[in-house]
């Protein structure tokens, strides 16, 4: 096994965490909403609030510093499409899931366990979990980049 090849299976590894976390986390997001009951909607979104600093993050961590080592230990260039679309994608991904709609998630969970529930934060939710499907298709489309690899 080269060094390349190790690289390479971790950062595969790391992106499959990573988005199948993500699409796990939806699947059990909509069966907690689907039960209506408060408190397992309230719990799933402070188990949220955990697994996204706990596993998403320090999988999308893994999945850059991989990135970037390939990069320079394959034969690849900074100029190359798919490498510049990878890294513009996986910024908005985990600048938007990390900085904001992982604290969002908890800031409900935590209201909704306090409050019960509410149109207001219903709504909330909703909004929150249509922002979480968007950042899963921009994974997607990095994943269908790294595949096809335009340009070369």
């Amino acid at each position: 096994m080269t060094w390349y090849e190790l690289w390479l299976f971790l950062h595969i590894s790391a992106a499959i965490v990573w988005i199948g976390g993500a699409v796990v986390a939806q699947v059990l997001g909509a069966l907690a909403q689907r039960a209506g009951d408060p408190a397992r909607s309230a719990a799933f979104g402070q188990d949220m609030a955990f697994v996204g600093p706990k596993v998403f993050m320090p999988a999308s961590l893994v999945v850059l510093i991989t990135g970037l080592i390939l990069t320079e230990d394959g034969n690849w260039d900074w100029s190359e499409p798919f490498i510049w679309l990878g890294v513009v994608g996986w910024a908005i991904v985990a600048f938007t899931g990390f900085a904001y709609l992982n604290r969002a998630m908890g800031r409900v969970g935590a209201r909704m366990a306090a409050e019960g529930p509410s149109p207001a934060l219903g709504a909330e939710v909703n909004r929150l979990v249509l922002l979480a499907r968007l950042l899963i298709l921009v994974l997607f489309a990095i994943v269908f980049v790294m595949v096809v690899k335009p340009g070369t």
